[in-house]
């Protein structure tokens, strides 16, 4: 009934058929005749999208001509067919058509079915590209169909050609494809502009650890091919420093030393970034390079310039910078700390050792001890772990004085000889790690190695000296003190096993030390000191920093065991982990264990740890805990609170304030207690001009700590609040993430160590790893500050003003009112006196 010669009938009929579905469907489709049923499908597919759905009832029908492969227009059939599955939603089957229709799909058509099935195909190349990057052998890698990637191809080409080329970069980069990648930074112009794009995704976005290094080794190539001028070095340095290639960095720093004054400078700057990465292993690695070429060298002027670098890459440099800064510049008001050792109970030890390390907060790295000084009396009344304790703060408030570290702590070492203190002996050995904290130095190591062999008996003393040995030697994976901390820990005594296992995490700190992870954990198995297993957890956690999915294996071994406090290890592995990365599988896995877990301290870790992850974006890590915060669990709560500290210190964002200020009235006093620590973490450094809240904060600690009848947690989270909130003089902050992008590896360290004073109340002092001062410091090429520099600032200097001191009201002693004298007492006062004289009266 279609087949006319007649032009005008065939009109007619055409018009019936747009007319009627139904007739071509049970005439054309089940015609027995091929050409019936070509040019019924010619004809559906010009009403496709008007009547799909009754086109719907013959969708079998038409499969079954694109499945019989003698039809000659089965391309046809499957688009029609791939277009009745779109406007059905299922959009997997009409893809699959859609590829399998050849020509007819056409992707250069503008239409909603077409950016649909283009968005779908994309979507499904990039999930399976990533799936067989990530698969572990041959066989669990997906079969790609030849024809979808020609069209993610000809997407790319067509982004490419419309200058759309960031859009191509970014498609490519979640495809995994680095061909792309390098096209689209090479086409057109812009190209610099475009290597930073790459490199900022690189190192923000991009979650896969070995992908990665792949793009960051294309940028390095990328740039070697140009002509490199100062803002290229700075890029390439970022690289090398990303990529761990310690050998690169010190031919780039080497290179820029011999090519003018201007390229010295930039070699000095960096270093100065190396030194800001925190990573032991990698700055001695670069000062090792270095010494080789300075050896090689014959000019002098250039082994003094190596020198220079060598100094200034292993901190020499900043910290004596940092020192003088944060000692000339200490704007600690030192009758906070007064008020509160003249406010809390004296018979409250905790209290007391409270008040210690809010004012080591305060002062942390100023070197000012004088409240220390002032009130010996005081602090000689501490006795036992609290005498430890308060010695300890010591290291917090002279961190990076190194020249007088032995002069200072001399007094209590003597004691730890003399056997007659040695609680203060081993917090002092414990201040000497702090003040050496990553930053080796081999007389230091060897003076704590011969007071081991001489002073080890003492549990005490074993303990500070443990603790120094892991904080000195960070990520220096040395293997002589990690056989001696291993000695420790196999003796099975719950101090100094404890001290020992966490050490042995710093020590090894990133190396991914495949035997230590076996002994550990083999250890954690057989002793029974629940300080020791949870010192073995975390140690196994600092063991695979940084390591993202190469700690996966490790993680679903600890994740699996039935000991709660493996568990917990588990999820701080998770943290150290993928620190910074913003890995979506690693926060699923966090997400899942803080809800799930049958221990509630494995769900506050899990929850915690949410902060590290996700360092990098504060705006991600509020958004996250917001319904955590409100959850059931107090334990939930709490990690809450503190993955918001932790993941926006020093930031006062209004959105974590916003969660943490209603937690100060929560019914559980630990979650108090967390919620305060955040709020100081977070509101640290911060002004009145900033957030016109921080009065009412400072109040409401202050009211804290002096009501007799708040909880005592809550009375100690306010009074370290308080030190934290004015930490370093007022002139430092945390920051987890370096200028170039990189998490910092102390930082992190020193901030994962602090949350275990949940445990251990001496953990309190790993703060001062994760400090930064706040200032910026302009150097010319002698490392001197020119005396023209200076920085133009339009803000008010009322938002960065220091806070003012407080103002103790001078108090009247009241003067004694003289009482009245009845004339019946003065008559009965004569008597008396004349009695006394013989009965002889006075006469006025």
């Amino acid at each position: 009934c279609f087949f006319f010669n007649d032009t005008a009938t065939t009109e007619i009929y055409t018009q019936a058929f747009v007319g009627s579905v139904r007739c071509v469907q049970e005439t054309g489709l089940k015609e027995k005749d091929v050409r019936f049923k070509v040019h019924a499908l010619q004809k559906l597919q010009l009403i496709i999208d008007e009547h799909w759905s009754e086109i719907a009832d013959s969708l079998n029908e038409i499969e079954s001509l694109y499945d019989n492969i003698s039809f000659p227009e089965r391309e046809l059939a499957a688009l029609i067919a791939s277009k009745v599955y779109y406007h059905l939603e299922e959009y997997d089957d009409a893809l699959r058509l859609a590829l399998e229709s050849g020509p007819k799909f056409d992707i250069e058509e503008k239409s909603a079915y077409v950016e649909k099935l283009i968005s779908k195909c994309i979507d499904e190349y990039i999930q399976k590209r990533v799936h067989n990057a990530e698969a572990r052998t041959e066989e669990d890698k997906l079969l790609i169909d030849p024809k979808l990637e020609s069209v993610v191809d000809h997407m790319f080409l067509r982004c490419l050609k419309d200058g759309e080329c960031k859009q191509a970069i970014g498609i490519a980069i979640e495809a995994r494809r680095t061909d792309i990648i390098q096209k689209a930074i090479e086409m057109g112009e812009n190209s610099e502009e475009k290597l930073k794009y790459v490199y900022d995704i690189a190192e923000k976005k991009i979650s896969n650890k070995g992908f990665r290094s792949e793009v960051l080794k294309l940028l390095v190539s990328l740039l070697k091919e140009k002509s490199l001028n100062p803002e290229h070095y700075f890029e390439l340095s970022k690289c090398y420093i990303s990529l761990n290639d310690s050998a690169e960095i010190a031919n780039l720093l080497i290179k820029l030393m011999l090519e003018g004054k201007e390229n010295r400078e930039i070699a000095l700057q960096i270093a100065f970034d190396i030194f800001d990465s925190e990573n032991q292993q990698i700055t001695e690695k670069v000062c090792s390079e270095l010494t080789i070429k300075r050896l090689a060298e014959t000019d002098e002027g250039n082994k003094e310039m190596i020198f220079k670098l060598i100094d200034i890459i292993l901190g020499k440099v900043t910290y004596e910078i940092y020192r003088e800064f944060l000692s000339k510049n200490n704007k600690t008001d030192s009758q906070i700390a007064t008020e509160i050792k003249e406010t809390i109970p004296q018979t409250v030890s905790v209290l007391q050792e409270a008040c210690v390390w809010s004012n080591a907060l305060m002062n942390a790295c100023t070197t000012d001890d004088s409240f220390l000084k002032k009130n010996l009396e005081w602090v000689a009344k501490s006795s036992n772990w609290a005498k430890f304790s308060c010695t300890s703060t010591l290291g917090m408030i002279h961190k990076g004085n190194k020249a007088q570290a032995m002069t200072i702590l001399q007094p209590y070492l003597r004691e730890a000889h003399a056997s007659s203190s040695p609680y203060s002996g081993g917090g002092a050995f414990f201040a000497l790690g702090l003040i050496h904290a990553n930053q080796y130095n081999p007389e230091v190591m060897n003076n704590l190695i011969q007071n081991m062999n001489a002073l080890g008996q003492n549990d005490v003393i074993c303990h500070g000296i443990s603790l120094a040995y892991g904080l000195v030697g960070m990520a220096k994976a040395d293997e002589g003190i990690y056989g001696e901390l291993k000695n420790i820990m196999l003796g099975d005594s719950a101090v100094r096993g404890e001290a020992a296992a966490l050490s042995i995490g710093l020590l090894m700190l990133g190396s991914g030390n495949e035997e230590a992870i076996r002994e550990l954990l083999n250890y954690a198995h057989e002793t029974q000191h629940e300080k020791i297993i949870r010192a073995i957890s975390l140690a196994l956690a600092f063991i695979m920093y940084g390591k993202e999915e190469a700690g996966d294996v490790l993680f679903e071994q600890m994740v699996g065991d039935k000991d709660p406090i493996v568990r917990y290890g588990a999820m701080y592995l998770l943290g150290m982990a993928y620190v910074g990365t913003d890995n979506k599988a690693a926060i699923r896995k966090l997400l899942h264990f803080g809800v799930s877990d049958v221990d509630n301290d494995v769900r506050r870790s899990a929850v915690t740890n949410l902060g590290f992850v996700l360092a990098r974006n504060p705006d991600k890590i509020t958004k996250t805990v917001a319904q955590l915060a409100d959850s059931y669990n107090p334990y939930v709560r709490y990690g809450a609170a503190m993955a918001i500290g932790i993941g926006c210190a020093g930031t006062a964002m209004k959105e974590a304030t916003t969660i943490l200020i209603p937690m100060l009235g929560d019914t559980t006093d630990f979650v108090r207690n967390g919620a305060i620590i955040a709020l100081s973490l977070v509101m640290m450094q911060a002004t009145k001009g900033i957030d016109s809240k921080l009065d009412d904060i400072k109040k409401y600690f202050d009211d804290v700590y002096k009501d007799k009848h708040e909880d005592i947690l809550c009375k100690f989270a306010a009074i370290i609040g308080k030190g934290i909130l004015d930490v370093g003089g007022r002139n430092c902050t945390i920051n987890l993430i370096s200028r170039f992008g990189s998490p910092k590896m102390a930082s992190v360290i020193g901030l994962a160590v602090f949350c275990q004073f949940w445990y251990w109340f001496p953990y309190i002092n790993f703060l001062s790893l994760a400090l930064t001062p706040t200032a910026l410091f302009g150097l010319n090429g002698d490392l001197k500050m020119p005396a023209s520099y200076y920085v133009l600032s339009n803000a008010k200097p009322s938002k960065y003003a220091y806070p003012q001191p407080i103002v103790r009201e001078a108090v009247n002693k009241p003067t004694k009112t003289p009482s009245a004298v009845l004339s019946t007492t003065n008559k009965a006062q004569a008597r008396t006196k004349a009695k006394q004289n013989g009965g002889r009266q006075e006469v006025m």
